[in-house]
């Protein structure tokens, strides 16, 4: 299990934010509305929702994490919770966001029904589409981290729209891409080894289990052996709009 305490998650965060700027510009969030930033991570969407005028609730598992998003958003509320366990009443929030977070649930069909028990106008998530370079290579050392840990548990698979659709009924499906760089395939996982919080487990886990270098290794050749390094990955954005 991640332990998103750890790390720097924050020079992630940055990378994350265009995709913020566009999920949050889709939301067309306003000024007085609730905005419910789900799994804030730093904050990015929370702060774009608070600039835009919104009341923030910004809900991180992570302590560590939650404090960076007070100190970068500033007003608002900010609680330590799961999203398969809401805090607030029914119908709350106008617009509900989560940002590459809810995706983490391992319980997403609990998850699911939070997220429309508490949203009273739209909810959006996204979630990586399986496909590119970068897909394959933590898909490489997600599944050799879930067989080293011979984990067993029930894999649900955000990336498949028709999945989602199971979860929440009908669901508005785009489209949008992210860019990610690095001087080399070998500076992008050194980065990701020691500044994620799901690098630094995977390679915990594999260490451990004295398959590290060998999963690495296929890892980095997915990657691409392009210098710099220039990556592209695709992601969904699925807005719920719940029947109230």
């Amino acid at each position: 299990m991640v332990d998103w305490d750890r790390g720097n998650y924050e020079e992630t965060g940055e990378e994350l934010m265009p995709a913020a700027e566009v999920v949050v510009q889709r939301a067309g969030i306003e000024a007085g509305q609730t905005v419910l930033d789900l799994g804030t991570g730093t904050g990015n969407a929370a702060l774009l929702a608070a600039r835009a005028g919104a009341t923030v609730t910004a809900v991180d598992p992570s302590p560590r994490l939650l404090e960076v998003a007070r100190q970068r958003v500033g007003e608002g509320d900010f609680v330590v919770a799961k999203a398969e366990d809401l805090p607030f009443a029914d119908r709350t929030f106008d617009r509900v966001i989560s940002m590459f977070a809810v995706i983490f649930s391992e319980d997403p069909e609990q998850a699911a029904s939070e997220i429309l028990r508490v949203t009273r106008g739209k909810a959006l998530i996204t979630a990586w589409e399986p496909v590119g370079p970068v897909n394959d290579a933590f898909g490489i050392l997600g599944k050799a981290t879930r067989e080293a840990a011979n984990r067993r548990a029930r894999t649900f698979e955000w990336g498949d729209s028709d999945n989602v659709k199971g979860l929440f009924g009908d669901v508005d499906v785009e489209r949008a891409n992210l860019t990610f760089e690095a001087p080399s395939a070998e500076a992008f996982l050194q980065r990701f080894e020691s500044r994620h919080p799901a690098g630094m487990m995977f390679q915990d886990v594999l260490t451990r289990a004295g398959t590290y270098d060998e999963v690495r290794a296929s890892a980095k050749a997915a990657l691409g052996d392009d210098e710099p390094l220039r990556l592209t990955s695709t992601y969904f954005v699925f807005t719920v709009e719940p029947r109230l």
